[in-house]
């Protein structure tokens, strides 16, 4: 009887295994010449060999594949992208409802498979499921260099890449002409299949232009071609062919010149010969006596002086004394000629006011008003506000001061001539409370109007992009110079009111909240989110864009940084 049973399951088991075990079958097997798949998306043996693509044309899902096949198949409806090692020779599919099929590739005059390439194999089932559409096609992107460079697709109208160097075409399947070009660049030109799937390809085109390559002998020199400066102590880059003037030059020595001619797709070379140091002398004759004569930012001694051996060139000079407004220069040193500065520094009387608290002195200036014309590239320069006279520090506010205040010391960077940092909006308030009370006057944080006023230079405002110069590396210390750490305060040179340090070192904090640029600095708050209050000045960190005097920030009134500090404002 059990062997009747068994029997009977046997052959029930049979039925129903041939009816879900129905076959598979090879329709075609052929090489895709114009295919790049292989290429553009490669994947390597364990040898680091580069492989073969099989696409499998099969109307099912869960289908496994064996033999030498690397990794994970790529699954694309209706399509699998199977990878193989070179010089394999077959290839077996297998599907739970269908019998394994052995595709023997010799079978189809392809002895074996050539990494790199891609082939294309289609298999019929014998109970072919509904057939899944095909998408009409896909993404094409490209990651182009240059980015003036423009694509043309088929005859279509060329585009410009995107600023990133991108771009982006719809395209439906089948194979697309591809050109690449730019002005100067050799053209590409190709092909891309698509069949449904996104397609991605990098281009750097080569330039067309002769390449030139500066060196100087002399460190430090910089490179200028035509009267535009280049780089420094060595440069290279592609120019258009003809004759060039190459220039090296550096402050304190002769320059040297030599004329270049380069011509198409071609390398040239040229070594600038070393420069001479050039000297002249600088005589400072200035009241009063034993003022400090600082120059390029460095001291160089005291009124009244005859300096000899100075370095040639263009140099900023401030002479200084306390109690008295510091003088700025700018002067010209010549090779073997004396330059004179003479005259006599004005009493800080009434214009710089020294106070005293808890025997550290600091000095607040005077700041005539008037009206403020917003930089060209600040959000509201259609307006003009009008800034009454107030006074503000000389100085951020140092960590000398703020511990004679209020005891301790919070900053990140310590030194007692540095700037306080570390200390938030709130904490600010509670300094100047404290500072009021101890010396019964009313201080508080400058609003922007005065703060970006005071830092233009006020009415004696030489509209620079800086506080007080063009040239950033005179005035601020920023992440180009500063060795990321924050300095002394005074240490560079200051703005057109005797102000140090409006750009660069730290931010500052301000008494506004950050405003909805609509047309004024005394708008509403911003709407969304926590309110917050405006820093300026840029800070040590900070690259030039963020040391420019229209430029804003703000922060939480509760946030601590240690590049964000202050200084002190006062109704005259």
């Amino acid at each position: 009887m059990f062997k009747k049973i068994s029997t009977l399951f046997l052959l029930f088991f049979a039925v129903i295994l041939g009816m879900q075990a129905q076959e598979m079958s090879v329709k075609s097997f052929e090489y895709l010449v114009s295919d790049l798949t292989a290429r553009t998306n490669r994947r390597n043996d364990i040898n680091d060999n580069p492989a073969a693509v099989i696409r499998v044309g099969i109307a099912l899902q869960g289908v496994v594949f064996e033999g030498n096949v690397l990794g994970e198949p790529v699954y694309n409806t209706g399509e699998y992208l199977v990878y193989m090692s070179a010089g394999s020779r077959k290839l077996t599919v297998r599907h739970p409802n269908f019998l394994p099929l052995v595709v023997t590739f010799a079978d189809y005059e392809i002895n074996q498979l050539e990494g790199l390439c891609t082939y294309k194999l289609t298999i019929r089932t014998s109970a072919p499921n509904p057939p899944t559409p095909q998408p009409a096609g896909n993404y094409f992107v490209l990651n182009v260099k240059p980015t003036s460079a423009r694509v043309t697709i088929d005859d279509q109208e060329p585009r410009i890449v995107n600023a990133d160097g991108t771009i982006k075409f719809f395209l439906t399947n089948g194979s697309h002409n591809v050109k690449v070009e730019a002005e100067g660049y050799l053209t590409r030109s190709g092909t891309v299949n698509m069949n449904g799937t996104r397609q991605q390809m990098d281009i750097t085109l080569v330039s067309s232009k002769p390449t030139l390559i500066v060196k100087t002998a002399t460190a430090g020199a910089q490179i200028y071609i035509d009267e535009e400066l280049k780089g420094t102590d060595q440069w290279q880059g592609p120019l258009a062919p003809g004759t060039y003037m190459v220039e090296a030059r550096k402050l304190g020595y002769r320059s040297s010149s030599l004329t270049v001619r380069v011509n198409k797709m071609q390398t040239e070379t040229v070594m600038v010969p070393p420069l001479e140091e050039a000297y002249g002398a600088l005589l400072v004759d200035i009241e009063p006596v034993d003022a400090e004569i600082y120059f390029d930012g460095n001291l160089l001694g005291k009124a009244p002086n005859l300096f000899t051996e100075v370095p040639i060139g263009k140099h900023r000079v401030r002479i200084s004394k306390p109690g008295y407004v510091d003088r700025l220069d700018s002067v010209v040193i010549e090779e073997n000629k004396q330059t004179k500065i003479s005259g006599s520094l004005l009493h800080g009387d009434g214009t710089l006011v020294p106070i005293t608290v808890n025997g550290v002195t600091f000095c607040m200036v005077k700041v005539d008003g008037g009206r403020l014309g917003m930089g060209k590239d600040n959000a509201m320069s259609a307006r003009r506000d009008s800034v009454l006279s107030f006074l503000i520090g000389e100085t951020e506010v140092t960590q000398a001061l703020w511990k004679a205040v209020m005891g301790r010391n919070p900053s990140y960077f310590k030194g007692n001539n540095l700037p306080v940092e570390n200390v938030s909006w709130s904490d600010c308030q509670a300094f100047i409370k404290k500072l009021n009370r101890l010396t019964g006057m009313n201080f508080r944080l400058p609003t922007q109007a005065e703060w970006e006023f005071a830092a233009r230079g006020g009415r004696r405002s030489t509209n620079t992009e800086y506080s007080g110069s063009d040239n950033l590396d005179e005035v601020a210390w920023h992440k180009g110079n500063s060795n990321a750490k924050s300095h002394p305060v005074k240490s560079k040179l200051p703005n057109e009111l005797g102000l140090y340090d409006m750009t660069g070192n730290v931010w500052e904090w301000c008494e506004d909240e950050e405003v909805i640029y609509e047309g004024s600095y005394s708008g509403s708050a911003s709407q969304t989110g926590e309110t917050k209050r405006v820093n300026r000045g840029g800070s040590w960190e900070n690259i030039s864009r963020h040391c420019r005097i229209s430029y804003h920030s703000s922060d939480s009134p509760n946030g601590r940084f240690y590049n964000l500090g202050f200084r002190l404002a006062l109704d005259e």
